[in-house]
């Protein structure tokens, strides 16, 4: 796909494990260069992540960004104060940031998953039980990233031990609840998933911006809604080689990088900047 920006601003809202971070080392090296280059042209690069909003506000002090962030698979917009020159209803001050909430708290999400699961006959680990060892080892995550990991507030990651998973995602569902699977976990949330986040923030860009092109960039399943909200789409390549088969099935016009993670995010940004094919 080449894109025409013609005096456009460009408006990158990003999934972060597997595409901006390496899936294993989480490092960004990278895919900086690209981050810099939206930066030095002040287009806005919004993180729209799994990840809670205190893993994510260190990512964006490093990267040197001050934009929204959607955490927690679409639980809540992190505005910064005064970011949009208009009013908007129905914010949540929090520190340095305004937020808008879309997802039911995570206690009910735990206690709703431990006792579907347990009617269904399947056995579940939920990250709110794993100790902060457990996490280290099955993430690879820092002890400080996995104190921030585990301050979730509208979505909980999860993994089968054993059952049947179709009977509990059905039971789940029925009671109004998402189930969508990332790169380690499946993830739990209330009903929400990223695209409601990412429909309304495009809103409010547009209001801000008289032409923009909004660009949506994953590489699982849980980024589809994202990714559909979005002009154009770019999937990431995974570690293995592979596309997720989700994402370019329900997804057809999807466009794939060539590069893996990082490289392949830089690729993307590069190749739209130039206005090259990606």
């Amino acid at each position: 796909m080449t894109v025409k920006l013609e005096g456009k601003v460009l408006v990158v809202i990003s999934d972060v494990d597997g595409t901006l971070l390496d899936q294993q080392t989480y490092h960004f090296e990278s895919s900086l260069p690209a981050v810099e280059r939206l930066r030095e042209l002040k287009f806005p690069l919004v993180l729209c992540s799994s990840k809670t909003a205190a893993e994510i506000i260190p990512l964006q002090l490093d990267l040197g960004l001050n934009d929204p962030f959607i955490c927690e698979s679409g639980g809540a917009i992190y505005l910064p104060r005064n970011y949009f020159p208009f009013a908007i209803a129905a914010l949540k001050p929090r520190r340095r940031f305004e937020i808008i909430e879309f997802g039911k708290k995570v206690f009910y999400l735990r206690q709703t998953l431990q006792e579907t699961a347990r009617r269904c006959g399947v056995t579940v680990k939920s990250f709110g039980s794993m100790s902060f060892q457990e996490i280290i080892c099955r993430t690879g995550l820092t002890l400080d990233q996995a104190i921030h990991a585990r301050q979730r507030e509208y979505d909980e990651p999860f993994l089968v031990a054993s059952g049947d998973t179709k009977q509990l995602f059905a039971a789940l569902q029925a009671q109004a609840l998402t189930v969508t699977q990332g790169d380690r976990f499946y993830h739990l949330t209330g009903g929400h998933d990223k695209g409601a986040a990412v429909k309304l923030l495009i809103e409010f860009y547009r209001r801000r911006y008289q032409s923009m092109l909004a660009v949506g960039i994953g590489n699982s399943a849980n980024d589809l809604s994202l990714l559909r909200q979005t002009d154009i789409a770019v999937l990431v390549r995974n570690p293995d080689g592979r596309y997720d088969s989700e994402v370019t099935t329900q997804l057809p016009s999807v466009t794939c990088t060539h590069g893996i993670g990082p490289e392949g995010w830089r690729e993307a940004i590069d190749g739209l900047l130039a206005c090259k094919p990606i």
